[in-house]
């Protein structure tokens, strides 16, 4: 498991900021300050001389406020990305390639296409900038125009026409094409570009993306279409840095990840055959999984108790393991120990995100609908019974005209992210673990108590029987079942409506976060880990300790100068991809589900 290499597999869904820096770096040659930097911007110069970003006030610093890398005040400040003469390069491993994490567009003043002009006050690009609704000529900046800002004379061909392949492989890579907002790129589409410069690919406005909306990463008309994603072979990859783990999830006592060629790799407990490898034998070391089926590959995973679930390349699922509620979906309840492909999700339906509670799966399908099959004894499937299912099963209405973004099951309940920002929940409530005020079990989804003045959700997780969610401003909120803190407000009391954790950490706020059977974990804005709840024998915390915590605490060190950029929990383990591609774990790992090769404990980080 030590050759795994890793990245947060995506569509949040969330990515990890630069890290923050300090350097040598004398502060009178970089930043606001200085007429020459790169970033300079007299905007963001205050009285006394210092810098601040936080153009508009409002406590956060927005994309389009934090700049350069070049500049040791900035928060994404890298010296890794600054060149022996000053100039930045965010192409940090060297590839020739700008990936995913290494450029930001125009909102970003290192990148190469950065035009601080065309940065709107909402931090999307906007290349009207006399605000005529008319691309003028000086707006349209093709690669023929050597005073564009993003003029690149490597893409323009002999003839003079442009030819964004640069690298002539007959594909559009990463630093190749530049999306629906941007007039020079191939794909670009007005007709799919909103008023405030965002993409909408819903062109007939019926609130459905309909089947010529939706076409994949590799078309570039498609509105989930992913240059980024595609490899070279044409296929989609959304393990965006090529550097093996596209995703990682853990169940109650084994982990699973997606590798970079779409195949599933598991370790731990494998008693029902969750691990998928056509035995039932526990594994303490990374095992592939039998075939997903002829050609098929998968771009996302999830664990539940003694189960696993997989999106597959064609928006199907595919589940394996323990089944005796019919949480695999087949129309049976045979346990299965090898990929076994669910029955219908309906007419022309396709999965794009999946969660497993302990008995029972849920998706988010392609219209926005959620279907769920599996064990309903507290209405955690919410289609208004509590009879079980071994089909996937439409849940009642989201509200009207709403629809899910996020998703998360619990042990025996599940929560939403809504596409307004809003929670809804539903299932088992003995401990409010669905935020409404009440402790009273829901069969159908029930909107969650205000998370906050002008509040909304970005992320979510459901654990035991408690839920968090990340909120606009980087901060988290908690509610359920807290006897072990795993609320993080300083109490060990339960909550049934939402409720801020302490601190973070100063200036600090949440990127990415999970819950696991009595303790909740987060990736911060600085790549750092931070844990809290039950910790007790196994050190499920990372700290160093068997302590419980009912406050955010760090854990150990990830090793040195390394980060974490994507985080799962499971009963009483926890495992984080770090930025160089690598997996660590800590821990209960009595079946191996920390992956290094034991049966041992950890309590602090420990590779695999």
């Amino acid at each position: 498991m030590s050759q795994l290499k890793a990245m947060i597999f995506t569509l949040m869904m969330l990515t990890v900021p630069l890290a923050g820096c300090t350097g040598d770096d004398d502060p009178a040659d970089v930043g606001c300050t200085n007429t020459d930097a790169n970033n300079y911007n007299e905007n963001v110069t205050k009285d006394d001389g210092s810098c601040d970003y936080d153009l508009d006030d409002d406590g956060v610093q927005d994309r389009y406020e934090v700049d350069g890398c070049t500049d040791n005040t900035a928060n994404n400040y890298m010296n890794s990305a600054t060149d022996e003469d000053g100039s930045c390069d965010y192409d940090l491993d060297d590839d020739g390639v700008l990936d995913a994490d290494e450029i930001l567009g125009c909102t970003d003043s290192a990148a190469n296409n950065y035009k601080f002009r065309a940065t709107d006050d909402d931090g999307s690009c906007d290349y009207d900038l006399d605000d005529d609704e008319v691309l003028d000529a000086d707006e349209i900046l093709g690669c023929t125009d050597s005073t564009a800002n993003n003029y690149n004379s490597e893409a323009t061909d002999e003839d003079g026409s442009c030819d964004y392949d640069l690298d002539d492989d007959g594909v559009l890579d990463a630093d190749e094409i530049l999306g629906c907002t941007d007039s020079t790129a191939n794909n670009y589409n007005s007709e799919a570009t909103d008023e405030d410069g965002s993409c909408d690919y819903d062109l007939d406005d019926d609130g459905v993306l309909d089947a010529d909306e939706i076409l994949g990463c590799t078309d570039s008309a498609a509105n989930n279409y992913n240059s980024e994603a595609t490899d070279e072979d044409g296929s989609c990859d959304y393990d965006l840095g090529d550097v093996g783990v596209g995703s990682i999830s853990a169940g109650i006592a084994h982990t699973c990840a997606i590798l970079d060629n779409g195949s599933v790799s598991c370790w731990g407990y494998n008693g029902y055959g969750q691990l998928g490898d056509g035995t039932n034998t526990n594994r303490n070391t990374s095992t592939q999984t039998s075939s997903l089926g002829s050609g098929r590959t998968a771009v996302a995973i999830t664990a539940g108790q003694y189960h696993t679930c997989a999106i597959l390349d064609d928006g199907s699922v595919s589940c394996w393991g323990d089944n005796a509620e019919g949480q695999l979906g087949d129309g049976t309840i045979t346990d299965r120990n090898t990929p076994t492909q669910t029955s219908s999700l309906g007419t022309d339906r396709t999965a794009v995100a999946i969660t497993a509670g302990d008995y029972y799966t849920c998706a988010i399908l392609d219209d926005g609908s959620v279907s769920c099959w599996g064990w309903n004894g507290d209405g955690q499937l919410g289609d208004g019974t509590n009879t079980d299912r071994n089909t996937p099963t439409q849940t009642s209405s989201l509200g009207t005209d709403r629809t899910a973004v996020e998703i998360s099951a619990g042990r025996y309940h599940t929560c939403t992210i809504l596409d307004d920002g809003s929670v809804s929940c539903w299932g088992s409530n003995g401990y409010g673990g669905l935020g409404d005020g009440t402790t009273t079990h829901r069969n159908t989804p029930t909107q969650t108590s205000s998370l906050g003045t002008d509040r909304t959700a970005v992320a979510i997780t459901a654990g035991y029987a408690h839920t968090c969610a990340i909120l606009d401003d980087g901060s988290v909120s908690c509610w359920g079942w807290n006897d072990r803190g795993q609320i993080g407000d300083g109490t060990n009391t339960n909550r049934n409506t939402p409720t801020q954790t302490s601190s973070l950490g100063t200036d600090r706020t949440a990127v990415a976060i999970t819950a696991g059977g009595f303790h909740t974990c987060a990736i911060l804005d600085d790549g750092s880990v931070s844990c809290w709840g039950r910790n007790q024998y196994y050190g499920a915390l990372g700290d160093g300790t068997n302590t419980d915590r009912n406050t955010p605490t760090q854990t150990s060190s990830l090793g040195e100068w390394r980060t974490a950029v994507a985080i799962t929990t499971g009963h009483l383990h926890t495992c984080a991809i770090l930025d160089d591609g690598s997996v660590s774990c800590w821990g209960y790992n009595g079946y191996g589900q920390l992956g290094d090769g034991t049966t041992t404990d950890r309590n602090t980080p420990t590779a695999i």
